[in-house]
């Protein structure tokens, strides 16, 4: 398993994203720090990863403030001691907490409102990278490598009226990123971003049945995905769990001379242009 000996923390914990990137670490061998606001699907994620075999640690707070974020990094270094002085900390940072927005044009926006996706997506996912980076490095200088995975957003490159807020936000996080695998490189620490277009599941067939009845004249939630799908070059909208693929391969010493990348896992709903 590419990951064994290794520890991994992933935000918000849900029952999509957070729990298919969690347990697709777990496959590959890591002990895993859930983090996440409640206890709401934490445990049974926990019981997941334990059933193979795993440690799962779990861990709540708000990453949108500075001090829960010191704490956090605080409980995870006392949680991992338990697996030993080589083990302690984290191995691999994914940062998958994030504030989806308001849904509305820019000129009809508060723009007070805008500020709590920035707080969350930006500076809330740089408060915690920052607090857990004496982690990291203590990781990389024992083994010579470890990962920070940004969940970042095809929504900062194919833009929809009414999602700036969201899109702001995941934009600034899409710079910085580059920033860190700049400045963290010196210390074997790889920086890289994974770009999700549409994740099927629940969520998103909520909003879709929302547009279709918004459009009436008999659309269906189903309309709206085939339409979605059909913009894609694979002709469908991928599952977190697929999408947990691509953090498994950053997280993992495939990617040992990869850092600073941007990938898109989106099945081709945008493309980056040509070199």
């Amino acid at each position: 398993m590419m990951l064994e000996g290794r520890t991994a923390m992933v935000t918000g914990i849900g029952p999509g994203m957070g729990r298919d990137i969690s347990l697709g670490l777990a496959r590959e061998g890591a002990d895993v720090v859930l983090v996440a606001r409640s206890d709401r699907v934490v445990p049974s994620v926990a019981e997941e990863i334990e059933a193979m075999g795993r440690r799962a640690f779990p861990v709540y707070g708000n990453i949108a403030k500075a001090e829960e974020c010191a704490r956090i990094a605080e409980e995870v270094a006392a949680a991992t001691a338990t697996l030993g002085d080589e083990r302690s900390g984290v191995d691999v940072l994914v940062n998958s907490a994030f504030h989806g927005g308001e849904h509305v044009r820019f000129e009809d926006a508060d723009l007070t409102r805008w500020r709590r996706p920035v707080d969350i997506n930006y500076f809330g996912t740089l408060q915690l990278t920052q607090a857990v980076l004496p982690q990291l490095k203590a990781a990389a200088s024992r083994t010579g490598d470890a990962r920070i995975v940004m969940i970042n957003t095809m929504s900062i490159h194919h833009l929809e009226a009414a999602a700036g807020s969201y899109a702001a936000s995941k934009a600034a996080l899409g710079a910085v990123t580059k920033t860190l695998a700049v400045e963290l490189g010196e210390y074997g620490i790889r920086v890289n971003a994974v770009h999700p277009g549409y994740i099927w599941g629940d969520s998103v067939r909520i909003y879709f049945e929302w547009q279709a009845e918004e459009r009436g004249d008999g659309v269906t939630w189903q309309d709206v995905y085939d339409e979605r799908a059909a913009e894609t070059a694979l002709g469908y909208l991928p599952h977190s769990s697929e999408i947990a693929g691509a953090v498994v391969f950053f997280a993992s010493p495939l990617a040992m001379c990869v850092t600073g990348t941007a990938l898109p896992v989106n099945a081709g709903h945008w493309m980056p242009p040509s070199a």
